[in-house]
């Protein structure tokens, strides 16, 4: 169900970006205009992110949909969450992301997410 799908989308960026995200993106023009405006002293390192979490979360809604509708697999909004933390976790620890920069992408990353999730 293409609907069920979608409220895994609210649900996933209500999860990853509660705390710094005065609102959730609703479409990838909402992501492009919110990286336009995000400032501050770590806004170049939070635009990656926030390009990373989007993209992790587009592929894994595909993945989603795919398993829905040609294995008839479904997955909870917990386990779906899980995924694409592990995901963007993992990518955020690649050699070629880590460098000496304080606060790390991971470190932001953190502070990207809900104190709930």
């Amino acid at each position: 169900n293409e609907s069920h799908v979608h409220s895994f989308a609210v649900a996933t960026w209500n999860c990853f970006c509660g705390r710094y995200l005065a609102f959730r993106p609703s479409s990838l023009d909402s992501v492009a205009a919110l990286s336009r405006r995000i400032h501050g002293p770590h806004a170049q390192q939070a635009i990656v992110i926030l390009k990373l979490l989007s993209q992790i979360i587009i592929y894994c809604i595909w993945r989603e949909r795919n398993a829905r509708i040609f294995r008839d697999v479904a997955t909870t909004q917990e386990a779906f969450s899980r995924s694409i933390d592990r995901i963007i976790r993992d990518r955020l620890l690649a050699p070629s992301l880590v460098s000496s920069s304080f606060p790390s992408l991971l470190q932001l990353y953190f502070w990207f997410l809900s104190p709930f999730s």
